[in-house]
């Protein structure tokens, strides 16, 4: 379980909160509830199932040549950042 700092969830959840209540709505959910849910999605990301299934995603895609990890770690970077401007989900 990768343990996030209390500076590294507020820098998450403070700009999170200010977009979901930019309209002048308000939240569902508690501080402490937020959280949780940050440090979870931090879990998956950094989870062991994860990390190898998109190794070996990567390296069936470019087979033979098979990319270092800091490589597929920027791929990953870009993708998931190209994924969220274009709004994806």
């Amino acid at each position: 379980m990768a343990i996030l700092t209390a500076k590294q969830i507020d820098d998450v959840r403070q700009p999170l909160v200010r977009e979901l209540t930019s309209d002048g709505s308000g939240v569902n959910f508690t501080k402490p509830q937020v959280n949780a849910a940050i440090q979870a999605v931090e879990d998956v990301l950094t989870g062991a199932a994860l990390q190898t299934a998109l190794s070996n995603a990567i390296n069936s895609a470019t087979s033979p040549l098979v990319l270092t990890a800091a490589q597929k770690k920027l791929l990953v970077r870009w993708v998931l950042r190209s994924r969220f401007d274009r709004g994806n989900n």
